[in-house]
């Protein structure tokens, strides 16, 4: 009795470790998480080469095709949610989709929508949705801004977003500072600091603004 009341116990803390495991990386349903892509500079026949390598966004994992999970997943080609073929992404795009199962077995990107990255500072920091709440103040530090992780659950507030950081085309800025004041935000890549007089202010290396999805 005291055997199988030990072999209960070993199984139960095998089944809590795996599922400590599997929340160890948040992976959002299908079709809602957002990947960054970089292009494949192998030289090896196509399809097998020449694609799309593509990671969770702040994820330490992502769930491939063939369902296990990988530092990234490689992805032969990348097609709209009708299924079709699309042309070349930007290398460091954001992507809002999933990635399934395509030709050969070969992994394949669906897209939902595509952020192109925009910016010329070294790349530092998590990826974010920020977002300006219109709240107004009349005293500093005001937090006004909403930052949440993509890909997770922690949010917070800023007072400031300095977004001349990632040293954008003055088009561009003025792109991303409209993309503040709508419902969805901007996505950005950047990181915190925190001012002296304890405001708290996001500096962005890079900014992503919404692009069609280019044509084959």
């Amino acid at each position: 009795m005291a055997s199988r009341v030990g072999l209960l116990a070993t199984v139960a803390l095998l089944v809590s470790t795996v599922a400590a495991a599997g929340t160890a990386a948040r992976h959002p349903p299908s079709g809602t998480a957002m990947f960054v892509v970089r292009n494949d500079p192998r030289l090896c026949p196509s399809p097998r080469c020449g694609g799309y390598w593509v990671a969770l966004a702040n994820g330490a994992r992502t769930r491939c095709q063939d369902g296990l999970r990988r530092p990234r997943c490689y992805a032969a080609t990348a097609v709209s949610r009708s299924g079709k073929m699309l042309g070349r992404i930007a290398e460091g795009a954001l992507v809002r989709g999933a990635i399934d199962i395509g030709r050969g077995e070969l992994g394949e990107l669906l897209v939902a929508a595509l952020y192109a990255p925009v910016g010329a500072t070294p790349l530092r920091g998590g990826y974010y949705r920020v977002r300006d709440t219109g709240l107004r103040c009349v005293r500093a530090p005001c937090f006004s801004y909403g930052v949440t992780q993509v890909n997770g659950s922690t949010r917070t507030r800023t007072s400031g977003v300095d977004l001349a950081a990632a040293k954008p085309s003055p088009t561009a800025l003025a792109r991303a500072q409209r993309a503040l004041r709508t419902t969805n935000g901007l996505y950005a890549r950047g990181t915190f600091s925190t001012g002296l007089d304890g405001g708290r202010t996001f500096h962005a290396a890079r900014l992503f603004l919404r692009a069609p999805l280019p044509r084959a």
